[in-house]
């Protein structure tokens, strides 16, 4: 059972379980508890709470320490009894800090991870043009602070071209982005391409193409782990990062905050990686008859991870054998129906996924893949392929298939490992080599 599963979810303001938390309306999708877990900020309770809940919950309720997330932060920091510079600055907090005393300190610990996430980044903003999308949101508005704080022109992208900020330099609206092409660094601070509505973006990658100066593209969303935006900025040759190592720089200093006690750059490092290695999925690709299944099933069992096949799906879907569906009703409707099952699995985190030899004729299935996963193409000499139960390998041959398909391997794949022995040799050679 996945993490998320498990993790326990309270819809009311009754007494809390755990001292410390995090309060907000939505909060199915949330890695808090995990996060926190991991710094020992736990137990840590995940509250849903509704407007009219929200004032009693924090002044009656024997919490110690709380994470705050839409759409209460502005409120939150209005109703503490103190708050940092960073929060009065910004008027909204993300975190609170309750006394013995029952006195309420709030502050913004926003500011401070997207400190850190440019520090890691090692690039330089001073007297650099930045564009926030959705620069007037609560993170938004953190995002921009932060970047004045560093020296940055900072150019806050909305909808509404009557907002302001002090922390902003010039706010437009959409429309008006060509008039910034040579903006170097581009963060996306708006909810638009965050799961379940991953695929969207808030620019075009044409429209992406054309900032000449751009040095980095950041995306807040963290889940689906590579957004729209993220993978059109990858496909670019842009350094792009997504909000993950935000999240846990935030959530260590919170942390901190709450128990006393400081969390190294080391610790937020670990962590962060820890996190996305077990939410990255393992996408194997390559020829039909190198082993994608049996490799990936045995890998599977050696991660503790969940396995998918997708020509097992396409089994389970049209109730007969994959090959004969494709023998009956032709390449293009399995085609069809293998992205739909793609489409289906592509938002799940922390699984093994084989994929059939075909899947990469479809151009869109990179991109479905792509968004959770770390793509690894297996290789085995021609030769050496099984060509019993698949179709095309019979009736087109493996050479005809390689000369259309190595190629585009190659192209998606993030890592090729060559396949040599069995299933459990080669799913223990990935782990010590290319996932180690």
């Amino acid at each position: 059972m996945s993490f998320k599963a498990e993790q326990q979810i309270s819809h009311n303001s009754t007494t809390p379980l755990a001292p410390f938390g995090l309060i907000g309306e939505k909060l199915s999708h949330s890695w808090s508890a995990e996060i926190h877990k991991k710094l020992g900020s736990f137990p840590y309770e995940l509250h849903e709470l509704s407007t009219s809940e929200l004032k009693a919950f924090l002044k009656d309720q024997p919490w110690r320490g709380l994470n705050v997330t839409i759409p209460y932060k502005k409120e939150a920091c209005a109703l503490a009894d103190s708050a940092s510079e960073d929060a009065r600055a910004i008027g909204a907090a993300n975190t609170l800090v309750k006394d013995e005393s029952d006195y309420i300190t709030a502050d913004n610990t926003d500011v401070y991870g997207f400190e850190y996430l440019i520090k890691s980044l090692k690039i330089s903003l001073n007297q650099k043009k930045t564009l926030v999308l959705g620069a007037f949101g609560g993170a938004g508005q953190a995002i921009c602070y932060a970047l004045k704080k560093h020296g940055a022109y900072v150019v806050g992208v909305s909808r509404n071209s009557q907002v302001s900020s002090s922390f902003v330099d010039c706010t437009i609206t959409y429309d008006l982005l060509k008039f910034h092409y040579d903006a170097v660094l581009l963060v996306n601070a708006t909810p638009v391409g965050m799961s379940p509505h991953a695929g969207i973006s808030p620019l075009s990658k044409e429209e992406l193409t054309s900032f000449a100066s751009l040095q980095c593209v950041i995306d807040l969303i963290y889940n689906p782990l590579r957004s729209q935006l993220l993978l059109d900025a990858e496909s670019l040759g842009l350094l792009n990062v997504n909000g993950l190592k935000m999240l846990v720089a935030q959530a260590a200093k919170a942390s901190s905050l709450f128990l006393g006690q400081e969390v190294s750059d080391l610790q937020i490092e670990k962590i962060s990686q820890e996190i996305h290695s077990s939410k990255e999925n393992i996408v194997l690709i390559g020829m039909p008859g190198v082993g994608k299944t049996s490799t990936g099933e045995a890998l599977a069992k050696l991660l503790n991870r969940p396995w998918i096949d997708t020509d097992f799906l396409i089994e389970q879907k049209v109730h007969c054998n994959a090959a004969t569906y494709l023998q009956t009703y032709g390449e293009a409707a399995f085609r069809s129906l293998e992205h739909e099952i793609i489409q289906e699995i592509s938002s799940m985190t922390g699984v093994v996924i084989s994929c059939g030899g075909g899947a990469v004729v479809t151009p869109s299935n990179y991109q479905l893949l792509r968004q959770n996963g770390k793509l690894i193409y297996l290789t085995r000499p021609l030769e050496n392929l099984a060509i019993a139960g698949r179709p095309l390998s019979q009736s087109i041959g493996i050479q005809e298939l390689a000369k259309e398909r190595l190629p585009i391997y190659e192209a998606w794949a993030n890592l090729t490992f060559p396949c040599l022995g069995s299933p459990d040799a080669d799913a223990k050679g990935l782990l010590a080599t290319v996932l180690k």
